[in-house]
């Protein structure tokens, strides 16, 4: 972490290195730990008003969303109205910004993570990804899915 705060390229403020260095010494005293480094936690405003339309909304998902887009799912889904068709997605949401340090030789880099979710533990969404409310299998080829989900949310 230090080393990538120190980097001039990336334009971190004396302010931003302090605070990079206070997080490492607290790192450093807990290891193996969770450590929340901010006491900010994010929430998703509740809306005092519910507009009639759209009254359906239909995603179509699949293993190729991941990481923010899975963050954009989760807060989608907050809505009655919005149902998710497709497939599992990729499942890499949890642990986030990752950083890389080449290893001596070069040959190697070991990666490792800046953040991680505060739903974690109980709602863990790596390795397995969000479930679609509704599963459309082979039998509905790729080109056919957006016929068949306005075909369930309209009733046609």
């Amino acid at each position: 972490m230090l080393d990538f705060i120190n980097k001039p390229e990336y334009g971190f403020t004396e302010e931003n290195k302090k605070w990079a260095q206070e997080a490492f010494n607290r790192l450093e005293k807990e290891p193996g730990k969770f450590v929340n480094l901010s006491e900010n936690i994010v929430t998703i405003n509740k809306y005092d008003s519910m507009y009639a339309y759209p009254r359906n909304i239909g995603i179509i998902i699949n293993e190729r969303n991941g990481s923010t887009d899975e963050q954009f799912l989760l807060a989608a889904k907050q809505s009655k109205k919005v149902k998710l068709f497709g497939t599992t997605t990729a499942g890499v949401l949890d642990v986030s910004n990752m950083y890389y340090v080449p290893s001596p030789c070069n040959e190697f880099q070991l990666g490792y993570t800046l953040s991680r979710s505060m739903r974690i533990p109980d709602f863990t969404i790596d390795g397995k990804g969000l479930q679609p409310d509704f599963y459309l299998d082979r039998s509905i080829p790729a080109y056919d899915w957006t016929d068949h989900v306005s075909t369930v949310l309209n009733g046609k």
